[in-house]
């Protein structure tokens, strides 16, 4: 029996699950395609073809508004090992203990004991810390929305934090009347990484040190919080090992636009109109006007408030913050997603063909070599951290100069 029901097309699917938690009858299901990627199947036999999961559907059915920020803030945290253990400045945990604080629950991605990242909902302190810094993988999020969606229904608080294609899908699901109740956070996306790409990255890395990975952190400050690590735990007394940005085959596949979600490449939610009530993103390109507030290395958060709900939420965060004020255009020079979709790698197929015959050997030696960052980046770096000795005129004249470079 085929079903009149059609979903999002291959090229527009952002796997946001949004049609799944939507259906009552258990007719949808998410599947990985040849890339990993979680895309929904429908059972034809179950289907009553009502089309929720169409009127649902970011890409289809329902609307998404957008807006430009109220305010474009630079922020830390004042308390230094927070702050390091971070991926940037801490923000995220100080917003979701507000929530927590206040009885309500908190939803994010969380690194599963089998490597896998899927979005969790917790009111437990313990559980919201796996949340925090990033983790450079398309989530399982199906359930994680419907068990948001129950505890709004049941009048609760929810902290949610997602990409924006998932922001738009809790945003979609969300009964009405729940608005006040529903704190929407975006992280600022570069792309969704392919799981099937990762686990096999682990796989080689399992090869090489001869041990099971038991963890993993994606950005760790070293050397810098500018150029980051990614670390793995192994399971021999929790070795630790450690692959800089440069030279990394799994940072070197995601930075280099091989291995993300092919929707992502011409994405809806890129620029600076937002679909959430806070942008979260680490400000690439901070200049700092003083000593006091210079760029340390120790990691900066770009704080995007989107709406009064934002600011009343932020405003219980700010005394534990260092918070400056910025513009969006100081925000975007930075920052590629807030001016437009990321765009695809030109042999991104070629690599892909060459991943399916051969796994991850047969990418490593023509896509995958080590780089060095170039000198107009190190100088682009030394500025960031210097600026603030450039007299105040000259400076200006020079990050507007740079913005207009970045287009």
């Amino acid at each position: 029996m085929k079903t009149a029901i059609e979903l999002a097309s291959w090229d527009e699917c952002t796997g946001c699950a949004a049609c799944c938690a939507a259906c009552s009858f258990d007719a949808l299901s998410m599947h990985a395609d040849d890339e990993g990627f979680l895309r929904p199947e429908i059972d034809c036999d179950t289907c009553i073809t009502c089309g929720a999961c169409v009127r649902v559907c970011p890409m289809l059915g329902v609307g998404y508004a957008k807006r430009e920020p109220d305010k474009v803030l630079a922020c830390w945290d004042r308390d230094s090992e927070q702050r390091e253990f971070a991926t940037s400045g801490g923000v995220f945990g100080l917003l979701a203990n507000g929530v927590l604080a206040e009885g309500g629950y908190v939803c994010g991605a969380v690194l599963g004991e089998d490597m896998a990242v899927r979005h969790m909902v917790t009111r437990d302190g313990d559980l919201m810390k796996r949340m925090k810094g990033s983790k450079y993988v398309q989530s399982d999020i199906a359930d994680a929305l419907a068990a948001c969606a129950h505890l709004l229904k049941e009048g609760c608080t929810v902290l949610f934090v997602g990409t924006p294609c998932q922001v738009a899908a809790m945003r979609a699901i969300a009964p009405k009347g729940s608005e006040k109740r529903l704190y929407l956070v975006d992280v600022l996306c570069h792309g969704a990484p392919s799981p099937l790409f990762w686990k096999a990255y682990l796989e080689y890395r399992e090869a090489e040190v001869r041990d099971e990975v038991i963890d993993a952190r994606f950005r760790k400050k070293s050397p810098s919080w500018t150029v980051f690590s990614l670390e793995l735990t192994f399971k021999t007394e929790h070795r630790l090992y450690e692959w800089c940005t440069v030279e990394d085959l799994y940072l070197r596949a995601f930075l280099g636009d091989y291995i993300s979600r092919p929707c992502c490449h011409f994405c809806r939610y890129a620029g600076s109109e937002r679909a959430s009530d806070i942008t979260l993103a680490d400000f690439w390109g901070y200049v700092s006007d003083s000593f006091k507030t210079r760029n340390t290395e120790q990691g900066i958060s770009l704080v995007l408030l989107n709406s009064e709900k934002a600011n009343e939420l932020f405003a219980k965060a700010a005394p534990r913050l260092v918070v400056v004020d910025k513009t969006l255009g100081e925000a975007s020079a930075g920052n590629a997603p807030l001016r437009g979709p990321i765009a695809e790698n030109p042999r991104r197929r070629e690599f892909w063909e060459a991943f399916s015959r051969q796994g991850i050997e047969g990418v490593v030696s023509d896509f995958l070599q080590p780089v060095r960052p170039s000198f107009k980046y190190r100088m682009s770096l030394l500025f960031n951290k210097y600026a603030f000795l450039v007299p105040r005129p000259m400076r200006l004249r020079l990050i507007e100069l740079r913005q207009k470079l970045k287009g």
